[in-house]
């Protein structure tokens, strides 16, 4: 997928985009790629993978979500900023805080935000180190190729609000990791919605039923140690 083709399929899903997001987007591929030659963000340096694997994968699996009801974003493990920083582009209303465990990446998302002038909280931090104030605190939470389902589901679920929504888009393998999902949804207070197919894998989509209990997220190696036993 080149710029063109990139355009063309995101006027295709959100028709009265500004320019302005996809010139946006040029900087943002510019610093990435600049960035990139001297600290290791990605393995994507060909720039139509860029706009394939990275831009528009970031946009696609939340296109049928009703923005004007979403005000507060988490983007788990956002690594050097997707999809986070592109939803941020694509809908300038939401306040976007990014979770990152890694400290350069931290340090280029910070260098990122300000070159791209966004306002976006990003913490430092590992994302089941949750605080008080965090716990049921977004309408949507999500996170790309971070850790298997069912982790995801136990560090993301708690940061969501009661009828909030969590999407993890997962690759064509998903089923490994899927199956362990029955038991926890109930004791998480998650839904899981019909899934939905793409050309590269699958869209998980949870809608939060109730409050999360306090026990969770566990630490993490025991929320591995469970995964990892079945």
């Amino acid at each position: 997928m080149d710029r063109n083709e990139f355009i063309k399929q995101v006027k295709k899903m959100y028709p009265t985009i500004n320019d302005s997001f996809f010139d946006a987007i040029e900087i943002y591929k510019s610093f990435l790629y600049e960035y990139n030659q001297h600290t290791n963000l990605t393995r994507l340096d060909n720039g139509d993978l860029i706009y394939q694997n990275y831009f528009y994968d970031s946009i696609a699996p939340y296109q049928d979500l009703d923005w004007t009801s979403i005000s507060n974003v988490l983007d788990i493990g956002s690594g050097s900023g997707i999809p986070g920083v592109v939803l941020k582009l694509l809908f300038p209303h939401i306040n976007l805080t990014i979770i990152e465990a890694n400290k350069k990446k931290c340090i280029f998302l910070t260098k990122l935000v300000n070159l791209l002038n966004i306002n976006v909280t990003i913490l430092n931090k590992r994302a089941e180190e949750i605080e008080k104030e965090q716990r049921e605190a977004f309408d949507l939470v999500t996170s790309r190729a971070v850790a298997p389902l069912p982790i995801l589901l136990e560090i993301s679920v708690p940061y969501c609000k009661v009828n909030g929504i969590i999407i993890e888009p997962k690759g064509k393998n998903y089923l490994d990791e899927y199956k362990y999902t029955n038991k926890l949804v109930g004791m998480l207070g998650v839904k899981l919605l019909p899934i939905k197919k793409t050309a590269n894998g699958v869209i998980i989509i949870g809608l939060k039923t109730k409050k999360t209990p306090t026990i969770y997220p566990r630490r993490y190696k025991d929320i591995v140690k469970e995964y990892e036993r079945g």
